[in-house]
């Protein structure tokens, strides 16, 4: 555990105490925001997310109520939406031997089919522009910061307009939190916030993830003959990537008040402590040659890219099924898939993601 005085923080990157800020909110609070900056203040750089920044028992009821409407029954409705999405797409891929895994697949890919199921209809490029803000406001108010703000402070309007009841396709998620604030299972007024939290967690950490899986896929020829000798294997490459690249890089909580003991370290009251997601998900401690992209690796439900406890991803199951549709239509078309020059990153506080991935290919 390091203190990080410029911040205003303690930080811990070892995956068992991650793991026990990211779960135990008895002792880490949410209510202070999962930033940098404390929601409580004034001064915050953001509003309260009203799923995150929530902790047990309220959380619990709202978590409860997103799960009817988005349970494993009706997100394998939308598998087979996917899985035709998916090989459209990669029928376009292959009329090239060119493309770009972050614009042509992933971001492609997501924005394609994502928002149909919160029922939004959005413009990819604004929608990537608010999502480098959400990232940003989670870290320190610095030249990132304030460059996606006044970015995306024009669209401002827009985004707020975007979430609103009119707005949304009748049956999709967003619409079903509207009548469930309708019936009295959300509060009053918190519906616009949490089809806005489901849509925003859905939308760039999957692209980050999927995009890294290729990245890696590209870079690793004996795991792309594996992913194609047995696409079972898909959703293991994509949580291998998220294990391996961890695209939201840390999570902050607070210490409730009085003394707090993480391992043999005794933390004040009411201290931000920022959890390293992808320090963790390396920590040799934890895991066999953590380096290593290996797709058989057993990591799904062990790594800390999802979360953790109560505060587990809500919507992981929608990404798993997105990212094994569009892995496994490009394994059954794809016999060789290499990088075509080098991949470039977004710059961004606590969001690791790849701006442009070369690929190229040579198709069956």
């Amino acid at each position: 555990m390091v203190s990080l005085r410029k911040y205003g923080t303690y930080a811990v990157g070892r995956f068992e105490e991650v793991k026990t800020v990211l779960s135990n909110h008895s002792r880490f609070t949410t209510t202070a925001g999962v930033g940098l900056s404390d929601i409580r203040k004034p001064d915050s750089l953001r509003v309260k997310n009203p799923l995150l920044e929530a902790d047990p028992p309220a959380h619990t009821g709202i978590r409860a109520g997103l799960m009817k409407i988005m349970s494993p029954v009706v997100v394998r409705r939308w598998k087979a939406v996917f899985e035709r999405e998916a090989e459209a797409l990669v029928d376009g891929l292959l009329a090239g031997d060119r493309f770009d895994g972050v614009r042509d697949v992933a971001e492609t890919f997501i924005a394609g089919v994502f928002p149909g199921t919160v029922g939004i209809t959005v413009e990819r490029e604004k929608v990537l522009q608010f999502g480098e803000l959400n990232f940003n406001s989670n870290g320190p108010r610095n030249d990132f910061y304030l460059r996606s703000y006044e970015k995306v402070k024009p669209l401002l309007p827009w985004f707020e307009e975007a979430f609103q009841r009119r707005n949304l396709t009748p049956g999709g998620m967003g619409t079903q939190i509207y009548d469930a604030e309708d019936a009295g299972v959300f509060k009053p007024g918190t519906a616009v916030g949490l089809v806005r939290v489901m849509f925003r967690g859905g939308f760039d950490t999957t692209i980050s993830g999927l995009a890294a899986a290729l990245n890696q896929l590209a870079q690793s020829p004996e795991q792309w003959a594996l992913l194609r000798a047995n696409p079972r294997l898909a959703v293991g490459a994509f949580d291998e990537a998220l294990r391996h690249e961890s695209p939201a890089r840390l999570m902050s909580r607070t210490t409730v008040e009085g003394d707090i003991t993480l391992g043999q370290y005794k933390l004040p009251g009411d201290a931000k402590i920022s959890a390293f997601i992808g320090a963790a998900n390396r920590d040799p401690r934890r895991w066999l040659d953590p380096a290593k992209f290996d797709i058989q690796r057993p990591t799904p439900g062990t790594h800390l890219a999802f979360g953790a406890s109560a505060h587990i991803c809500i919507g992981m199951l929608i990404a798993k099924f997105e990212a094994e549709a569009i892995l496994v239509a490009l394994a059954k078309r794809i016999r060789t898939i290499e990088p075509d020059g080098a991949p470039s990153y977004r710059l961004v506080n606590t969001l690791r993601t790849l701006a442009s991935l070369p690929l190229r290919i040579t198709a069956d």
